[in-house]
């Protein structure tokens, strides 16, 4: 996907949000919302845009409120730096609903979204020399448009419908496009936008065209929506033909996040990352322990480093002999004094000074597990779901988790067991992807998971709030410019 990356640089934050009036001509050296995009190769950049807001996306968020937010990782306290006030409340549950934190999604998401519009608006009147490729662009534009909804609702909860380039916002906006129910978000826009991607997008993609969207990308967005939606039979259906995709899981399970092996046989759909063009995740920077110098991040800690640090329950969730402990959690010091930091994505592009790494959005080591999930909800013992189970399991060196097994901990005896047995399954092979906390919501596991780990967390850190963790909300509050300036209703408790 280099090709088309380079050219995302011209973004669409250069169109220009005017009206055609008398003698306002539009400018002949710059593209702005009247002349772009007029012809396939605009369409090509405009849909590579829509691709490029994902970067922000991962780089931000998903980790932030899919694992920070739950009982995965949280944060080392500085006791001489104090900035970071705002994130450590959201963390430990006691942000107000004016924290800033709570803003960066909802706007980058929509940022998108206004992409996604935007090629979609014009694609009707541009030509393709392929008509089947203008589909397939098409089908990326609204992925892309469901994958940031589907983010936005299950955070927000219910959240303004837009289909179309807003050109000239203004304090009514919230009468225009109020915030609607989450069931007409899906059922309006994410399930005919991602049921389309799934007819119209590949099953595979060319080395130049890397990165693309595919079929199996679709499949597994539409599977995680019913999932959401306790539809298990609609997912199964989903999800098993990529069984017969060619994927399979890597010998190694790090060789999923090593820059040398980028967009492997496990990999549905990774967001790409090229230092040499100028475009790397920066995470990093903000995990890796204050303190620590370059010792372990070449890059330098801050003083507002040690985000995203595996708490104690991710550490004792990996079973004896577990593979992926050591790809995912590194440690430095001793005793009392060890500090636990993320190392799934710790790498290091001497040349550009950068990191190299691409982050996976969706791994085939996800899709069985939510096959396997789905199965069992269907009815207990299933031998395929213990089968797709096991072979995560096998992978990451551990031995098979059967029924009536002699070994009490490898022994699941019940629907409700299985249950148990993903969950922390998921935990421990997704760990730091951005999937714990919605995963922990639409199981309704959130509340007790999130209240049990707070209290283990109280009698750990003498630095947590006594306040924290007793007021666990699965919604987040809306951000407080969207309730003050344009007058959207709060969501509940906030």
């Amino acid at each position: 996907m280099k090709k088309y990356l380079i050219l995302a640089t011209l973004g669409l934050s250069a169109l220009a949000g005017c009206r055609k009036e008398y003698l306002n001509v539009d400018p002949i050296d710059q593209y702005v919302y009247y002349n772009f995009p007029g012809n396939q190769s605009q369409i090509e950049q405009a849909v590579v845009a829509c691709y490029r807001q994902a970067f922000p996306i991962a780089n931000n968020y998903l980790w932030l409120w899919g694992d920070f937010l739950s009982d995965n990782t949280s944060f080392r306290y500085n006791p001489t730096d104090r900035g970071g006030t705002a994130i450590e409340q959201v963390d430990e549950f006691i942000a107000s609903p004016d924290n800033g934190t709570f803003n960066g999604l909802y706007q980058d998401s929509y940022a998108g979204i206004e992409r996604s519009n935007y090629v979609l608006q014009n694609l009707a009147v541009v030509t393709f020399s392929d008509p089947a490729l203008k589909d397939v662009r098409e089908a990326e534009a609204r992925f892309l448009r469901a994958w940031h909804y589907f983010n936005l609702v299950r955070v927000y909860g219910d959240v303004p419908l837009i289909t179309e380039v807003i050109l000239t916002p203004d304090a009514n906006i919230a009468t225009k496009y109020p915030r609607r129910p989450v069931a007409d978000i899906y059922d309006q826009l994410m399930l005919p936008d991602v049921q389309f991607a799934l007819t119209k997008l590949p099953k595979t993609t060319t080395v130049a065209n890397k990165g693309r969207l595919t079929e199996g990308a679709a499949r597994m967005l539409l599977a995680k929506v019913y999932m959401t939606r306790k539809n298990f039979t609609q997912a199964t259906a989903v999800l098993t033909p990529m069984l017969t995709f060619g994927y399979s899981l890597n010998a190694d399970y790090a060789a999923n996040f090593e820059p040398t092996k980028k967009n492997g046989p496990e990999s549905v759909w990774e967001i790409q990352a090229d230092p040499a063009l100028g475009y790397s995740f920066g995470f990093m920077s903000s995990w890796t322990p204050w303190g620590t110098g370059t010792t372990i991040w070449p890059g330098g800690s801050s003083s507002r480093g040690g985000l995203n640090q595996p708490t104690a329950d991710l550490n004792n969730a990996y079973e004896t002999g577990d593979k992926r402990k050591a790809v995912t959690i590194g440690s430095t010091g001793t005793g009392a004094a060890t500090i636990l930091y993320t190392k799934k994505f710790l790498y290091w592009d001497p040349a550009n000074k950068a990191n190299p790494v691409n982050f996976p959005v969706y791994r085939y080591a996800d899709a069985l597990l939510m096959l396997a999930e789905c199965l069992n909800e269907a009815g207990f013992p299933n031998a395929q779901a213990f089968t797709l189970l096991n072979q995560v399991r096998t992978r990451a060196g551990l031995p098979a988790k059967t029924q009536a097994n002699p070994v009490a901990a490898l022994s699941v005896d019940s629907q409700a067991y299985f249950r148990l047995a993903i969950e922390q399954e998921r935990q421990v092979e997704l760990a730091s992807e951005g999937h714990r906390w919605f995963d922990l919501v639409r199981t309704d596991r959130a509340v007790p998971v999130m209240t049990a780990h707070g209290v283990r967390e109280k009698a750990l850190k003498t630095t947590v709030d006594r306040s924290a963790y007793t007021n666990i909300r699965v919604l987040q509050a809306i951000p407080f410019r969207e309730v003050q300036q344009f007058g959207y209703a709060q969501n509940p408790g906030w």
